[in-house]
């Protein structure tokens, strides 16, 4: 079942990987500053080491309600690809997994973006969460999501100030009533 979830969400990924390609083709200015590998890394570190430490340290294992923690991340996986595609569909043409504006890009302020600026983010997110949770390990839990709140804090901070740049002062209206990730807290 965690098999099958995890390539789930990675032919997903790769969707949206190939989406991108087609709009930096079509002309969007990728500004990345490295951010797209260094979250890639950091996710990939923490997924790699999660599992390794779940094997290696025992010690650290979740023992009560494991069954029930392992099927709430299974969950978790598929609500945080659920809300990530969701994000993507309201974003439309203007989604890249690169950090990338096109002259016409707005701000968008509709779905899940009226209360938080990257939900997509958020999704990402929350299937790591369930990941997690679904090692049944919170040393492996705890790595896992240091790694990629680590890898997302620099592509927010990269992405935000691209689009303060491109967007100017509506994007930073935007950002003055919205939250970066967890609506009305974060």
């Amino acid at each position: 079942v965690l098999l099958a979830s995890l390539l789930i969400w990675r032919v997903m990924e790769a969707s949206v990987d190939i989406r991108t390609l087609k709009r930096l083709r079509a002309g969007a200015r990728r500004q990345d500053k490295g951010s797209h590998a260094v979250l890639i890394g950091l996710v990939t570190l923490g997924i790699l080491l999660g599992t390794l430490l779940a094997f290696r340290v025992p010690a650290t294992a979740i023992t009560s309600a494991r069954t029930f923690l392992f099927w709430l991340g299974i969950l978790l996986i598929y609500a945080g690809i659920a809300l990530r595609l969701y994000a993507i569909h309201v974003l439309g043409a203007s989604f890249t997994t690169a950090v990338a504006v096109a002259s016409e890009q707005t701000v968008i302020e509709t779905g899940p973006y009226r209360l938080i600026r990257h939900p997509s983010y958020t999704g990402f997110l929350i299937t790591l969460l369930g990941l997690g949770l679904s090692s049944t390990n919170w040393l492996s839990l705890v790595v896992l999501m240091g790694c990629a709140l680590i890898g997302l804090s620099y592509r927010i901070h990269v992405e935000e100030r691209v689009l303060k740049a491109h967007l100017g002062q509506r994007y930073q209206e935007y950002m003055r009533r919205t939250k970066r990730l967890i609506p009305f807290v974060l």
